[in-house]
Formats: structure tokens, sequence, C-alpha cells
């Protein structure tokens, strides 16, 4: 009987009475306000809400803002499985699903990771997400992740010999997903930052295209403004390659 009471006490303190939507938990993740985003979504105990709730928490794992990214991760995966247990076939509770899984796997120890083929899984969820939407452009975006991913972790021939990771693919799913939405500063700066930590002196010349292209888009959210601050600060040390590479990197691992 007190847990009920003690959740519903804490979500009273944390958002305001009015915040009963979807359109205001919407409002919370854009203006920043991840915490009473991701409390209002769960109270609203709809699908949607569950996916909103996901998002909010994943936002907050992209910007490295969160202690334990691990735990943190699952519990937005968990969210996205509520979300799905109400409705299988809801686009944000997928999208949702896919990403926080793929935190999970970036989150966890390299045995680990090793042991239980968690990249040859999450590569099998990102494809289950592709194959339902093949026209996505951060379906596209996941998939090119993955593989720059998996190579930045084990190097080239590794990636390719144990879990058929691609550089050339890894490309050419960042380009199929900047050509459907040329002005996605979060698929543009992870792409650049992507590229930059594999090889920063073979890709210094693009990357500093990407992240000027970053630079002149028009932030819509928080995230996207963060993110665009991230992309800043890595462009402006490109003078000083390393320190360039363990900021790009740090982006990349949450950190």
């Amino acid at each position: 009987m007190l847990r009920p009471l003690f959740i519903l006490l804490s979500f009273l303190m944390s958002a305001p009475a009015w915040a009963n939507s979807a359109a205001d938990v919407r409002a919370f993740i854009a203006s920043g306000d991840y915490e009473t985003a991701r409390v209002t979504a769960e109270t609203l105990e709809t699908a949607q809400g569950y996916a909103l709730a996901s998002e909010a928490l994943a936002a907050q794992i992209l910007l490295g803002d969160v202690d334990k990214i691990n735990s943190r991760a699952k519990e937005a995966r968990a969210l996205a499985l509520q979300a799905l247990a109400l409705d299988p076939m809801l686009y944000e509770a997928q999208l949702q699903y896919t990403l926080s899984d793929g935190f999970v796997t970036r989150s966890a120890n390299p045995l680990t990771i090793w042991r239980k083929k968690l990249a040859q899984k999450t590569y099998a969820r990102i494809k289950n997400f592709r194959t339902a939407y093949p026209d996505d452009a951060r379906g596209m975006a996941l998939e090119g992740a993955w593989h720059l991913g998996i190579i930045r972790k084990t190097g080239e021939k590794n990636a390719e010999k144990w879990f058929g990771a691609s550089l050339s693919e890894g490309e050419r799913l960042y380009e199929q997903a900047r050509s459907r939405t040329p002005n996605d500063i979060v698929i543009e700066t992870n792409y650049a930052l992507a590229l930059f930590a594999l090889d920063a002196a073979k890709f210094a010349a693009k990357v500093k295209i990407l992240l000027e292209r970053v630079r002149t888009m028009t932030a819509q959210s928080n995230l996207e403004r963060r993110v665009q601050d991230v992309a800043a600060k890595v462009e402006a040390a490109l003078s000083e390659p390393r320190r360039a590479k363990k900021l790009a990197e740090d982006f990349l691992d949450g950190k």
C-alpha cells in the first residue's frame, strides 16, 4: 500500500498538475526537462507514455547525464518493452527498444558482450526494426552506428571476421540516413564523431565538412542544441587531433 502512495506523491512533487498528456511530455523533452518527462510519461500508463519515458531516459544517456549507464540503459529498454507489451506495432516503442538495447550493449563489460553475444543480438534487433521501417533514417543511422562502433572497439579486420561489420557499409548507411534527413543534427554529429574516433587522420577532411554543416543547422530541441554544442567543441579542437578524438570518444561512450 505504501509504494503506490509514495509513487503518487513523488509524481505530484515533480510534475505540474496539468501535465497529463503525451503532448505535455513532448514539451518537457523538447525543453530538456527529462526527469519530469519520464515521470509524467510513466503515469500515463499507455504504450505511447512508456515509449516517451524511454525516449526521455535515452536522451539523458546520449548526453552523458546519467551515472551507471548500463543500468539506466536497461531501465530505458524495460520501459520500451512495457510500451511494446501494450502496442507491439507502435513505431516509437520499436525505435526506443532498438536504441536502448544498443545503449545496453555499448555500455556492457567487453567480456559480457562477447560471452552473451550482445553485439550480434543488438544487430538482429536493428535489422528487425529496419525490416519493419526500411526507409526510416534513424534505423539507417542505427545500423550504420553499429558497424562503425564494432570497428572502433575491435579493429577493422576483427570486426569483419568476428561480427561481419564493415566500414564501407557503415558509411553507406549513414549517407543514406543523411540523404533522408539532411538537417538532422544528431545523425550528422554521430556520423562525424564516429568517423573521427575511428581514424582522425583519415577522416579529418570529411569530419570538418560534416561539423561545419552541423554548425549551420537550426536546433529544434534541448537535445539538438546540446549535441550541436558537442560538435562545436570537437570542431574547435580539430587542430589538436588527440584532444578532439577524446571529445568524440567521450560523447560516443556517453561520458
